[in-house]
């Protein structure tokens, strides 16, 4: 049985600086219920690629509030605990698997003119869905929008969201994220900040997944020094004492 659970989990220190002033799409479930920025959604069901069951779907549905035409997109923020081989992204118009850390789902982003709505039922479905039986495993994904002509994100367009599978969570009251870090802001130069919920061993990687630097950092808040990198993408694993491993990724200037 799926049991949906909606956190009051904030995550102050990963989005603080984020606001959705320029924000012209809005985000809904199958009734009709508007999501809340910044909220978890929790899971005690998984899905399989043979069988991705509705009781494990996120089930979204954009509309285009505004009166202009936008390029809308979806992204994989972080895992925790898995890797994105096993979970699925349905958005716009086609269905992602498996997933990548910072991926970008359409690639080019999709469009959506004024009023248009996709995702209600009858439509194509859109959906985020965890397909790993591993117990816990967390998905931050966000979305945003991109300059209808060049596709260059839009300041203060996102929407953010986490997807929680934790086979034993029962109640509302058991809803913690299960992710030992956040990294914020994920577009920097020279350093960013970290906030840690235990010790861990990072690394980071670059584009090309070769490890690039390889530290040790404490619980609480700190700084993760990104001198010496040169500019572009790369992706840091924080792992845990406890054995737990969260990825993100990130963008040096």
């Amino acid at each position: 049985m799926k049991k949906i659970i909606i956190s009051g989990f904030l995550a102050l220190f990963a989005f603080a600086n984020v606001s959705a002033q320029n924000q012209s799409y809005k985000v809904y479930d199958l009734d009709g219920n508007e999501y809340e920025n910044n909220k978890t959604y929790g899971y005690n069901i998984h899905g399989t690629l043979g069988d991705p069951i509705e009781e494990a779907h996120l089930d979204l549905v954009f509309e285009n509030a505004g009166s202009e035409d936008i390029r809308l997109y979806g992204q994989v923020v972080s895992f925790t605990n898995t890797n994105g081989a096993n979970a699925q992204f349905c958005i716009i118009d086609a269905c992602y698997f498996p997933l990548e850390e910072g991926g970008l789902y359409p690639g080019a982003g999709g469009m959506l003119a004024p009023g248009e709505i996709l995702g209600n039922p009858g439509g194509f479905p859109n959906y985020f869905i965890n397909l790993d039986g591993n117990s816990p495993v967390e998905y931050k994904i966000r979305f945003f929008q991109g300059d209808v002509d060049t596709g260059e994100e839009i300041p203060n367009t996102t929407f953010n969201m986490t997807y929680l599978y934790d086979e034993d969570y029962m109640n509302v009251s058991d809803m913690q994220s299960v992710a030992i870090a956040e990294v914020y802001p994920t577009v920097a130069k020279g350093f960013t900040n970290v906030n840690l919920k235990e010790n861990a061993q990072v690394q980071i990687l670059n584009a090309e997944g070769r490890t690039v630097k390889s530290f040790s950092l404490k619980s609480g808040q700190s700084q993760l020094n990104l001198s010496g990198l040169s500019a572009g993408v790369y992706w840091v694993t924080f792992k845990g004492d406890s054995g737990k491993a969260t990825h993100t990724r990130i963008v040096v200037k």
